[in-house]
């Protein structure tokens, strides 16, 4: 076993959809919300457990969408999820041919799975649509789940096909015994690799694991007590007893390195010239608010010499944006009811605003 330079923790070699995700490199195609089970630990929002589809955070219209959210990132393959993306298995194909004929065959596509829909002839479709990589996760944490054996056989019959196979669980605290018997299933069939991910909080699953008994390490983490422990204990016993392949994903790998490099990718196709591009990837620039956006910009144009292409009227956010040097001195310069501020955003299709500082004159 040994650490990565991801703060995550590798037995044998990385899955190939993994060596693509720490670098930010994977489109995370969210096909739909809809999915056979409710598990409890279960991290999606509300409004994403619909049926709804999103690229990255984009939400997918028409297939356009999905192609114009990979070339923003610079993608080099996607990571196809849900809910369980089979709850609408056309739809899954569809995104994933399209990926294919837009990227071509080395664009490396996973899918994760419960496995419960994971019937023979949805295997075919999504085989025939270029799936490279697919992971399961069955349901071993629910006592007498009337789903298990239905979704072992499923995965059985995924061996049929030449592609990578895995599974991919959360490390729950206490559940050594479940996660273990799924290892030793999975390397009986030949499979690759069982990736094991830190458990973590969210805002729909908090109430579920705190009635369970399990805490956050900090008031600053998300990550569960324990589960990091228990992550690691596993991959000692599998490399010691089956010949799987072992990643643990950890609660700082997704914060620190997955997210931070997809939103520099991002940001390197995004940045318009007047905006800085953070260690972080974020975008920090200056803005200006005022009622009259029209008045503004002529004043800034005509009066204050401002050079056009150092400007952008931003109607939908009702500003001005321009470079943080310039708006400081347009601060000091202009009297009334403006007001400067320095912002910055992710580099993603919703724009969130992280900080907002103002500039005073």
């Amino acid at each position: 076993m040994r650490k990565t330079k991801y703060y995550s923790y590798v037995v044998g070699k990385l899955p190939e959809g993994c060596k693509l995700c720490v670098q930010g490199a994977k489109l995370v195609l969210f096909t739909t919300g809809v999915c056979p089970r409710d598990c409890f630990y279960c991290p999606l929002s509300p409004w994403r457990r619909e049926d709804v589809s999103y690229a990255n955070e984009r939400p997918i219209k028409s297939l356009d969408d999905i192609i114009e959210e990979a070339k923003l990132q610079d993608a080099l393959g996607a990571g196809v999820t849900g809910g369980d993306p089979l709850s609408r298995i056309d739809r899954t194909v569809e995104y994933i041919k399209t990926l294919k004929e837009n990227f071509g065959e080395k664009f490396h596509v996973h899918l994760y799975t419960t496995g419960a829909l994971a019937t023979k002839e949805n295997l075919e479709k999504l085989y025939s649509a270029g799936l490279d990589e697919i992971r399961f996760h069955p349901d071993i944490f629910t006592l007498n789940s009337k789903l298990l054996q239905k979704e072992l056989e499923n995965i059985k019959g995924a061996f049929d096909f030449d592609w990578d196979i895995g599974g991919e669980v959360p490390s729950v605290p206490g559940k050594e015994g479940r996660i273990k018997w799924f290892a030793e299933f999975l390397d009986s069939q030949g499979a690759k690799f069982l990736n094991i991910n830190e458990l973590e909080f969210s805002e729909t699953n908090l109430r579920a694991l705190i009635n369970r008994g399990y805490q956050p390490i900090s008031d600053e983490s998300s990550a569960i007590k324990g589960s990091l422990e228990l992550g690691l204990e596993i991959l000692k016993w599998g490399e010691e007893n089956t010949s799987l392949n072992y990643h643990l994903c950890t609660a700082k790998l997704k914060d620190a390195v997955q997210l931070k490099n997809r939103l520099r990718r991002m940001a390197r196709n995004v940045a318009k010239p007047y905006m800085e591009i953070t260690e972080d990837g974020t975008l920090k620039f200056a803005i200006a608010e005022y009622e009259d956006l029209d008045e503004l910009y002529k004043l800034l144009v005509e009066e204050a010499d401002v050079p056009e292409e150092w400007l952008y009227l931003n109607r939908e956010k009702r500003r001005i944006e321009m470079p943080i040097e310039v708006a400081f001195e347009l601060a000091d310069a202009i009297e009334g009811d403006v007001k400067f501020y320095i912002v910055e955003e992710y580099p993603t299709w919703d724009r969130i605003e992280v900080e907002r500082a103002p500039i005073k004159s």
